[in-house]
């Protein structure tokens, strides 16, 4: 039932945002926010056994594992939230350098990971 409260949530925000786009941008713009950053808490409060379950992958994984996991998790979702405001807010070419440098740092946050990885792997032709 919980995904219909935000879809509804998500929904009266659109319409809010539409409703106002032409008057008040800015302040169709700001409805936008506070309607993401309000499903954005909701989700927080719901995503904490995901997290659980992720954490007991620590027995699983060699090392820094699940920790670099999540820390990947982490930055793909902060910088596609960042691409989707820029698009709201009209700004294509800043969608594309968030989304852009999110891919970069999620690459750099796995590359000790890949690096313990082939290094197993290479052990393991040997």
């Amino acid at each position: 039932m919980l995904v219909f409260k935000l879809a509804a949530m998500a929904f009266l925000a659109a319409v809010l945002s539409l409703s106002l786009k032409k008057e008040q941008p800015a302040y169709a713009f700001l409805i936008s926010l506070c309607g993401a950053a309000g499903l954005l808490l909701i989700f927080a409060q719901q995503v904490t056994p995901v997290l659980t379950w992720l954490r007991t992958l620590e027995n699983l994984l060699p090392g820094q594992g699940s920790g670099c996991l999540l820390r990947v998790l982490g930055i793909a979702l902060v910088s596609q939230l960042a691409a989707d405001l820029c698009k709201e807010s009209g700004m294509a070419a800043g969608a594309t350098a968030a989304e852009l440098c999110g891919r970069i740092l999620a690459l750099l946050q796995a590359m000790p990971l890949v690096q313990e990885l082939l290094g197993y792997f290479g052990s393991y032709l040997q």
